[in-house]
């Protein structure tokens, strides 16, 4: 989880957006299961890429709302052809509370399967897991550096946490080493 609050604001439903966005700040959502009403909110474009920068999509990030503090899981971010953010989408969770995330999986060692003219090809870099908030983890290391020609990994071949339970296909291929 970040140590670092990001701050945000609560806006006006009724604020324009595109407005909003020209000033430099971007429109989004907290929600939650314990939350009495959705929040509509904007962030300050610097703000955001700093998260964004700071935190693996499955992080718990630390956001300050007008002075209050939330445990929030980046759920989406919209963005336009550009790869510009126009919303974006903030869980809050509870400790303790028990909810689905997609994880990133990280391929360790490439440069090893590149030295012997190898590539790794990905097909699914994320895995989906429920738990703990707590318990599930930000990413997924994988070794990649001992894997031969045409080997694969697939979901059922990772060591995880037993606190958590993944939700995506345990056959769901993950990457293929190819030359």
């Amino acid at each position: 989880m970040s140590n670092v609050a990001f701050k945000v604001y609560e806006r006006n439903i009724k604020e324009n957006t595109n407005k909003l966005r020209k000033t430099g700040q971007i429109p989004g959502i907290i929600y939650g299961e314990f939350l009495d009403n959705t929040i509509s909110i904007k962030i300050s474009n610097a703000e955001f890429k700093k998260m964004v920068r700071e935190n693996n999509s499955g992080s718990i990030i630390q956001i300050d709302l007008d002075g209050k503090n939330m445990n929030c899981v980046v759920k989406e971010i919209q963005g336009n052809h550009r790869q510009e953010p126009l919303h974006i989408d903030l869980q809050y969770v509870k400790p303790n509370e028990v909810i689905k995330m997609r994880i990133p999986v990280k391929f360790i060692g490439q440069s090893n399967l590149e030295s012997r003219k190898l590539l790794l090809e990905t097909f699914n870099p994320f895995i989906d897991f429920q738990g703990d908030v707590e318990q599930i983890p930000e990413s997924i290391e994988v070794n990649v550096a001992n894997l031969k020609f045409e080997d694969k990994i697939l979901v059922e071949d990772i060591d995880f946490p037993k606190e958590v339970t993944i939700v995506t296909d345990p056959k769901t291929l993950l990457a293929v080493v190819n030359s």
